[in-house]
């Protein structure tokens, strides 16, 4: 299943592109935001710097999960997805933006699509994992809604509770 819809939007600096849901059918133009992806395994390991263990672990994230897309001029520039747990009521989210379009809100409005799609599908709550030294993502997970649901000294559990 291809993306079936594209929303226009709008980033920071008044540029813009768009957000769809995507699946299998966007392998390709997936892999190829990941292969200039930099840094390589910049969160947790994520994502893979190899590029067969990378095209398997995001082929695994199409089958498995929902995710969406953020394209500019056909090309993405963003990634989000939502994997179900297994009781299918809540989801585990991740999100990898481009480098180069990093700080103009595509990771907000990605991040806002995922959660009215949990939201749609009657999860429960959202959670994630994010490293203590990432604080542009935290800040981000936190204008979402998510709180801190642990503590360790190396990286922490978000959770957004719908």
């Amino acid at each position: 299943m291809g993306f079936s819809e594209r929303i226009g939007e709008i980033d920071k600096t008044g540029t813009p592109f768009e957000i769809g849901v995507c699946g299998a059918d966007d392998l390709a133009c997936l892999l190829q935001m990941y292969r200039s992806f930099s840094p390589k395994q910049a969160a947790q390991g994520l994502p893979p710097g190899d590029g067969e263990v990378c095209r398997n672990w995001v082929s695994k994230l199409l089958e498995i999960g929902i995710n969406f897309l953020a394209w500019r001029n056909g090309v993405v520039i963003g990634h989000a997805a939502l994997v179900p747990d297994p009781g299918g009521k809540s989801g585990e989210f991740l999100i990898f933006v481009d480098q180069d379009f990093r700080n103009f809100g595509i990771g907000s409005k990605l991040t806002r699509a995922t959660i009215k799609k949990a939201r749609e599908l009657s999860y429960h709550s959202v959670w994630l994992t994010v490293e203590n030294a990432n604080v542009i993502a935290i800040k981000l997970y936190r204008n979402c809604g998510f709180e801190f649901c642990d503590t360790d000294i190396r990286e922490r559990t978000m959770l957004l509770k719908l």
